[in-house]
């Protein structure tokens, strides 16, 4: 009996055992695990949402940063910061830039790691191939914006096209590659995510139209970098091929046309009300937004554009380069009417291109200004940003433009007068590099597309005249019979690249993308403080103004005025206005590593010292070591 007895108890003992550890490698079944997540589309959804607050911030969520808009083109030529000396652009100590900027850095490179995690995943699910295909797209265009984000702060940059094993050093502390090489991979992810991505998958989730509007900026990007600074910034830097920069190009091109032929976007007859209005669901000039919503989520940024004193304000040099409304710059224009230096109570703000009314105030409010009071803000430059204002709600008193966080405004992340710019401007600069010549239809589907739009100033019921079709005269630009002769044109820019990158710059002014644009063309020779007999430039000064035909009789706050007849006069009664201005702000000499160094910021300090650690070399950007 005993022997029966202790049979059953090794039987139990054995089935115990195995009950147990059943029990202990079964997955748990109130919680998902990495196995059992990867089940259907509702997984990658669900996944791919923590990509959406990276990359379109919008408005932003609070009252001080606003996603690149309003204030985005801080420490440009188109805005002055009102904040002592804040607005000079390059760095004065690059030992607090080489240890402070990396942000950019470990952001991204997360977002890519959990791209490379979708990838590796997608292919054994169980969901259809047309779904894999969509959601392998999804993953491919999330990290190509990661990494165009990447090399467009640091330059080239580890490149780490999959899931890496720990243990495998090598890969997972590789020096930096090319910025060449990142951009041709970027242009390879782009592609495969046009090419699988779904047209429509349900309200504010990306489509093949969100990638191709994204492809089209990032590839232009990276093609006229490489070809306006060559292999790398500073002196050492070589000519990256013209069959590369072609390529890049075209990726460009191929992203904008995926948007243009597809019949689902147009521009319309309405400017303000893209920055402005509470729902940009169906607005056709709208490929992707931010969503907001009164008491769920809703941002501060219209309060800065109307009550408070802006703090900032547009430069005069912006203020100049908008065209008249026959189509012509202000040195030849028979309707110009604001006399040598731009007066605005002469009427330099009147007859002009129409996106003016609905960018800024047409009267000037001076920060400063004594004896007089002003119902709304003021500006240090006098010039009085609206672009991101709703006037109708202002003028009710409505609580979205009274307290902060109370805008329902939904932002737009891209919009199709971009990707219609993006297009023109690489169409032109393929031609130069082996491309097909660039031709009068090229403008037809871009520039001439933009200018349809008849705009309507608040307040009036009468639309104003579009503004004038351009056409390519030879290698000019001209518009009613008359080529446009610009005396302000860089001289080794072409006459008909000035005129796109003039259009670009008055399209998207105060959304962000000026910086970028000055970066990528190698001109930040442009934000120099002084001109070339060593006066203020334009770009640091705002509105001219008499004092002896002014409402005011002084203006305080540390704002003088600049009188470029007598530049010498510390105590001007007219001139243009001049802020926190000292001499040697800002200098820039092209070819100088120390100024060239700016272009990039430096690679993070702690990913050069965790690289050493672990017995490998990450490679310091050109002036940075």
């Amino acid at each position: 009996m005993k022997k029966i007895f202790n049979l059953f108890a090794v039987a139990a003992m054995v089935l115990t055992a195995s009950s147990c550890n059943d029990f202990l490698n079964r997955d748990p079944q109130d919680k998902q695990t990495n196995e059992t997540f990867w089940a259907s589309e509702v997984s990658l959804r669900t996944y791919a949402q923590d990509f959406y607050s990276t990359y379109f911030v919008g408005y932003g969520v609070d009252y001080s940063i606003f996603g690149g808009y309003s204030f985005g083109d801080d420490y440009t030529d188109d805005y002055i910061i009102d904040s002592g000396g804040g607005y000079v652009y390059f760095p004065k100590s690059n030992i607090l830039d080489y240890n402070a900027a990396h942000g950019a850095w470990t952001n991204n490179y997360s977002v890519i790691y959990k791209a490379n995690v979708m990838i590796e995943k997608i292919p054994d699910m169980n969901i259809s191939d047309e779904a894999k295909k969509h959601w392998m797209g999804v993953a491919r265009f999330f990290r190509a914006m990661a990494y165009s984000n990447i090399i467009k702060v640091y330059g080239g940059c580890p490149l780490i096209k999959g899931v890496v094993d720990p243990a495998d050093t090598d890969e997972l502390y590789k020096d930096r590659s090319s910025f060449l090489e990142v951009a041709q991979f970027i242009n390879e992810d782009y592609q495969f995510a046009i090419d699988n991505m779904r047209a429509d998958d349900t309200k504010l989730q990306v489509n093949k139209y969100v990638a191709g509007a994204y492809m089209s900026r990032d590839l232009l990007f990276q093609a006229t970098w490489l070809k306006y600074h060559g292999s790398e910034i500073g002196p050492k830097s070589t000519a990256v091929a013209a069959g590369d920069i072609k390529a890049l190009l075209q990726g460009a091109i191929n992203g904008a046309e995926v948007v243009m032929n597809s019949g689902k976007f147009a521009i319309g007859n309405s400017y303000n009300a893209l920055f402005s209005v509470d729902d940009l669901a169906g607005n056709k000039e709208i490929i992707f937004y931010r969503e907001y919503t009164y008491g769920v989520q809703s941002n501060s940024l219209m309060v800065y554009g109307c009550k408070e004193t802006q703090r900032g304000g547009l430069t005069e040099d912006a203020v100049e380069s908008f065209l008249c409304a026959d189509g012509l710059p202000i040195s030849q224009s028979k309707l110009y009417t604001g006399g040598k230096y731009h007066e605005v109570t002469k009427g330099a703000l009147q007859n002009r291109d129409p996106r003016m009314f609905d960018s800024l105030v047409d009267t000037l409010r001076i920060q400063g200004a004594t004896g007089i009071t002003y119902k709304d803000g003021a500006s240090c430059t006098g010039y009085i940003t609206k672009k991101f204002l709703n006037e109708e709600w202002y003028k009710t008193g409505s609580i979205y433009v009274s307290n902060t966080l109370q805008c329902p405004a939904d932002a737009p992340t891209i919009r199709y007068a971009e990707v219609l710019l993006n297009f023109v401007e690489a169409r032109y600069e393929i031609s130069k590099v082996g491309g097909s010549a660039f031709t009068q239809s090229d403008l037809d589907k871009s520039i001439n597309v933009i200018r349809q739009r008849k705009l309507t100033k608040y307040g009036e019921s009468i639309p104003r005249a579009a503004m004038p079709s351009v056409t390519l005269a030879g290698n000019s630009i001209s518009v009613n019979g008359t080529v446009i002769n610009d005396p302000k044109r860089d001289a080794d820019v072409d006459p008909v690249l000035w005129e796109i990158r003039r259009e670009r710059r008055v399209e998207l002014m105060l959304e962000g993308r000026r910086g970028d644009d000055l970066r990528r063309w190698a001109k930040y020779v442009n934000l120099n403080s002084e001109d070339e007999k060593g006066n203020p430039d334009m770009t640091f000064l705002g509105a001219y103004v008499n004092l002896a035909d002014a409402p005011y009789k002084s203006i305080t706050g540390g704002i003088q005025l600049f009188d470029p007849e007598n530049p010498s006069a510390t105590d001007s009664k007219k001139g243009y206005l001049k802020f926190g201005y000292k001499k040697g702000m800002r200098e820039f000499k092209p070819g100088d590593v120390n100024s060239e160094r700016y272009y990039l910021k430096a690679i993070p300090n702690a990913q050069i010292v965790l690289y050493k650690d672990k017995g490998y070399t990450l490679t310091q950007n050109p002036g940075w070591e």
